[in-house]
């Protein structure tokens, strides 16, 4: 009779496939994220991540004029 093995006790082979599809995932995820922040669609001159930048540099602009008052 052979011993039962518990769901922890599988064989590490499949822990393996299990990793390397993991893996595989987050690379493709990842991939596919950079190109759509990075890329210029066509129809936009701007890439999401050069409209991001801009919208900081103007929001610091408005911010640092807004100190320059005196009170």
């Amino acid at each position: 009779m052979r011993p039962r093995r518990h769901h922890s006790q599988r064989a590490p082979s499949f822990r393996r496939a299990q990793r390397g599809q993991v893996i595989t995932e987050y690379v493709i995820v990842a991939g596919i994220l950079a190109v759509m922040l990075f890329a210029t669609f066509p129809g936009a001159d701007r890439s999401v991540i050069a409209l991001l930048i801009k919208a900081f540099r103007d929001a610091w602009s408005t911010y640092s004029y807004t100190l320059s008052y005196p009170l």
